[in-house]
């Protein structure tokens, strides 16, 4: 692996040898966030909801996410090494972003660089000591002119006992040519291989499968992915008086030069099922992406009115398929069975294609002391072709016209009521592989949602944030009568989302989430008994509880306590099978102190500390396991 690191080992030495002041070692997510929603800084996270689950449905499906406030449609994460962390912002918190499509937003904030030169290095034990090197240069170059450099070596190590090794690599560059103008650059990418991929396990009946011993990896060695990823963007940001406009472009891009998928079918209560491996070449997502946004504000103090304007674009491929199907035999499930490598057969792959636009018109109105008001209609523009080897190509087109309007009342100056509906267009994506009608080409989802809530400032600085909530989308799955893949019906999370942060008294932080969800799917199919009320995999209540104690007498001593408690979860299609309720509990502690006069801080995590053993189980009925008890440790210095 020495080989692989050289260059950036030579880079990262030549950033060590730059100046700076304290940043990285202050980061703390409980102490920053403002609400239970979702906060991430740095490595830290807190809150019930991320990217791929607000309100129980993905973000990132919906095109919500953002990178500091635009539009930007993900093909490959973004590396964190350049992202200083993530906010998810539902409901009252999500006001000021326009044109936001049902669940949530999820805004990307890159490293800002500070008055001074600072160089961060951190080390990180890992999970099962699969160690981390990251490696953050803040260079003011001018008063207008500061960039951000970034490098981070990854040898991570998984639950699975899987293994994987990444190089990280990035930078953000910043010019403000005048006062209220800002323009922003990034680069960022990471190269990876060796990621073994641990099998998805599908048991006969849908029931959880029996325990396995975890940190044993029972995949084939030569199963795994190599590739890189890659992004890049810029954003233009100005307030000329009443006239304000913002721009970003971003290109990202996701390859997988090696490709594999492990799963395990029809395993039975004593853990033998059958072993299969679907092998691939070059798969690859890319997506370029983008919105440009005018506006204009009327009126001044108390009463301020603003017009909005806005075009966002994508255009995205993805290449994928002609895979090989290696049929491994029967095998034990959590049981080393390596076998050698065959020769792989490649077929032709599907180029899937979507092209989207939206032309969006907005009003808002802020009054001060009574409330405010929003209004957004959009015309959405959305083709997607799939073109299948020996397959005429398959087209989707849709135009419908898309609204938001949301109202926020504010009684009392500690009080605020609001109230909201959204109508959207979601990707769908295309029928898999094991449909009779694999690889065709779904419609884009029409999704809608409605809610209501209200926030409110509690004595002490504590803050109360809450809403009752309705989404509703069209649900797709496999029709067992024909074993085509299809609209089976509707499928609704309704629910009450509550959030409770703040200092309750000298150097305590809480943030503490929960949502009480009540998921539900209707239609003939469910009407005829052909598939379950309730959807795989989701819960009716996650609790997401975080406490953080920086001692009066030693503030540079601090203790944190965070607690996940996920309720039952059905666990297949038929709703015969379930995940039992699980509560995991992670302690740790942080000691800020000066080595030779540089800022440094020690972070010691103790996760899982009751060593509870949980399944995962995805949308489609597999299951991975969750990880056990682990220790971490974290050293940062700020050179």
């Amino acid at each position: 692996m020495t080989g692989k690191y050289a260059g950036p080992l030579l880079l990262s030495a030549w950033l060590l040898t730059q100046p700076a002041m304290a940043q990285r070692t202050d980061e703390n997510a409980v102490r920053e966030a403002e609400d239970g929603f979702g906060k991430s800084v740095g490595s830290d996270s807190v809150g019930i909801y991320a990217s791929g689950n607000v309100r129980g449905f993905s973000a990132s499906d919906a095109g919500n996410n953002r990178v500091e406030g635009l539009y930007f449609d993900k093909a490959g994460q973004i590396s964190n090494v350049i992202v200083r962390g993530s906010t998810v912002r539902v409901g009252l918190t999500a006001f000021g972003y326009p044109f936001p499509a049902p669940t949530g937003i999820v805004d990307a904030d890159l490293r800002r660089v500070g008055d001074k030169p600072v160089v961060s290095v951190q080390f990180n034990s890992g999970d099962y000591l699969g160690t981390d090197l990251v490696v953050d240069a803040a260079l003011p170059v001018t008063e207008k002119f500061d960039v951000n450099l970034d490098l981070g070596l990854y040898d991570d190590e998984y639950v699975s006992g899987a293994s994987a090794w990444f190089v990280s690599y990035g930078g953000v560059l910043r010019y403000r040519p005048m006062q209220d103008v800002e323009a922003t650059a990034f680069f960022a990418g990471y190269q990876y291989g060796d990621e073994e991929q641990a099998p998805v396990i599908y048991t006969a009946d849908g029931a959880p499968p029996p325990h396995i011993k975890r940190r044993r990896y029972f995949g084939q060695d030569w199963a795994d992915w190599a590739g890189d990823n890659r992004n890049i963007g810029g954003t233009i940001k100005a307030n000329f008086g009443r006239w304000q406009i913002a721009m970003g472009l971003f290109d990202s891009r996701f390859t997988r030069d090696d490709y594999a998928s492990a799963y395990y079918s029809g395993v039975n209560t004593q853990g033998m099922g059958r072993s299969t491996l679907l092998v691939g070449r070059d798969q690859s997502n890319v997506s370029t992406s983008g919105e440009a946004r005018l506006s204009r504000t009327l009126g001044s103090g108390a009463l301020v009115h603003r017009l909005l304007f806005s075009a966002r674009g994508r255009r995205a491929e993805a290449r994928y398929g002609g895979f090989d199907t290696i049929d491994l035999g029967d095998a034990m499930i959590g049981v080393p069975d390596p076998q050698e490598q065959p020769d792989f057969v490649f077929g032709e792959r599907t180029r899937d294609r979507v092209q989207q636009m939206n032309y969006s018109a907005g009003y808002e109105v802020r009054w001060r002391g009574v409330g405010e008001f929003n209004l957004g209609v959009t015309r959405a523009d959305y083709r997607k072709t799939v073109a299948q080897p020996g397959l005429p190509v398959d087209l989707v087109h849709d135009r419908p016209w898309l609204w938001n309007a949301a109202i926020a009342i504010t009684p009392t100056a500690t009080t605020t009521f609001y109230g909201a509906m959204t109508r959207g267009l979601e990707e769908s994506g295309v029928a898999p592989a094991n449909a009779v009608n694999r690889n065709l080409a779904l419609p884009a989802l029409h999704t809608r949602q409605k809610e209501i809530g209200l926030r409110q400032q509690l004595p002490g600085g504590i803050k109360l944030v809450a809403a009752l909530f309705d989404l509703r989308k069209p649900y797709f799955d496999i029709d067992s009568r024909d074993g085509y893949y299809r609209a089976l019906g509707d499928v609704r999370h309704s629910g009450l989302e509550a959030s409770l942060a703040g200092q309750p008294f000298a150097g305590m932080n809480m943030v503490i989430g929960a949502v009480y969800l009540r998921p539900r799917v209707t239609g003939q199919a469910v009407d005829e008994g052909r598939l379950g009320r309730k959807p795989i995999g989701r819960t009716n209540l996650t609790i997401d509880a975080n406490l953080d104690y920086r001692l009066p007498n030693m503030p540079a001593l601090s203790f944190d306590v965070h607690m996940l408690y996920e309720g039952e979860k059905v666990a297949n299609a038929a709703n015969s099978a379930t995940l039992p309720a699980q509560a995991v509990i992670d302690l740790g502690a942080r000691y800020r102190t000066r080595i030779a006069g540089v800022p440094t801080l020690l972070r010691l995590q103790a996760k899982n500390v009751t060593d509870v053993f949980g399944w995962k189980v995805s949308g489609g009925g597999g299951y991975t396991v969750l990880p056990g008890r682990r220790l971490a440790a974290v050293l940062t210095m700020d050179l």
